[in-house]
């Protein structure tokens, strides 16, 4: 007897993911999960523009960072501030800072990081959250990422169409791979609920991300989905797989998830690496009860050889920096944030 079904997506064969070629994430929670994931086996794994949950400004904040070719003005339009913070409105609260200088200096970077990894990678997953979405209403057409704790009032709050999505997105698709030769795009739908739209409203929300999704996999070239909600809510489809708020995926759920996803995207070699970067990225945190003991010496010495080997046989890993050799070499071409410290 069977007591549920297994929803394992294929092997996409059209798409196996490199160590040495650095991974995009964007959007809402998957892609911090992943990344995070990924940056736990030392793969170079970024999620530069923070948590986004709506998919027009995700495709926004994109537009701006990957083909704007002068995007400070509009990014300096974002910003407002709000109790001696400044926020912008195209942003999470991780681009958020005391000065509209530094607001303007962590754009710039992240902005660097994202274009040079979609670059370097050829890939990029976006995760869609909601299809609530809330207008700002002194301007028109321009939707906050982030709400940032301002007053209702400020905001016309709407769901948008399966179309709209679609219109929205079929548009950046063709400037993104026209931009970006051969750039792959994968798509997926968050599984977390968002209870505060009442169930039904967050179904219909799903209802309409997952539409559009479709839609999108049928009309545009180098897009494809990964089953990320159906494996939570059809698969596992148990509140056992919930975090304790009954709305994020657990732990295992996670886990579960990142199973199928290495088993969807990367080869033998690909999974190879992330036991070996996993195993060792452990042994990089490890710290030895007695430090001055003859053992924790040879463990030290034997972990820098690891350390040095692995780094020759994949110059891209994502090695955080403290644990770098002392003879100044790179972990990586990116910086600390593609690095993950």
């Amino acid at each position: 007897m069977k007591f549920r079904t297994e929803y394992l997506p294929e092997r996409d064969r059209g798409l196996t993911l490199r160590p040495e070629r650095p991974l995009v994430l964007v959007g809402s929670c998957f892609a911090d999960n992943i990344s995070a994931r990924m940056r736990s086996c030392l793969w170079d794994a970024v999620n530069p523009l923070g948590v986004l949950f709506n998919p027009l400004s995700i495709a926004d904040a994109l537009e701006l960072c990957l083909l704007d070719p002068d995007p400070m003005p509009a990014f300096e339009g974002s910003l407002f501030e709000s109790g001696g913070v400044w926020h912008s409105w195209m942003f999470d609260t991780g681009m958020s800072a005391l000065t509209r200088e530094e607001c303007r200096a962590m754009f710039r970077e992240r902005r660097r990081v994202l274009r040079e990894a979609v670059e370097r990678g050829g890939c990029l997953f976006v995760t869609f959250g909601t299809s609530w979405c809330y207008f700002l209403k002194d301007r028109p057409g321009a939707v906050a990422a982030n709400c940032h704790k301002m007053p209702g009032g400020l905001f016309e709050r709407r769901r948008v169409s399966t179309e709209e999505i679609a219109t929205r997105w079929r548009g950046l698709v063709d400037r993104l791979r026209l931009a970006f030769p051969g750039l792959r795009i994968v798509l997926t739908v968050s599984p977390v609920r968002h209870v505060r739209d009442g169930l039904h409203g967050n179904a219909v929300s799903k209802a309409v991300l997952l539409l559009a999704v479709e839609e999108l996999c049928a009309t545009c070239g180098g897009v494809s989905y990964f089953p990320a909600y159906e494996i939570v809510n059809d698969d596992l489809r148990d509140y056992r797989f919930y975090a304790s708020d009954l709305v994020h995926p657990s732990a295992e759920a996670v886990e579960y998830i990142w199973e199928a996803f290495t088993a969807a995207y990367l080869d033998d070699a690909g999974r190879r690496y992330l036991k070996e970067g996993e195993s060792l990225r452990r042994r990089l945190e490890h710290r030895p009860l007695m430090p001055g003991a003859p053992g924790a010496a040879e463990f030290k010495e034997e972990t820098r050889r690891m350390l040095a080997g692995f780094l020759r046989r994949y110059p891209g890993a994502a090695v955080p920096r403290e644990f770098m050799p002392e003879d100044g070499s790179e972990c990586c071409p990116a910086d600390d944030i593609a690095c993950g410290v």
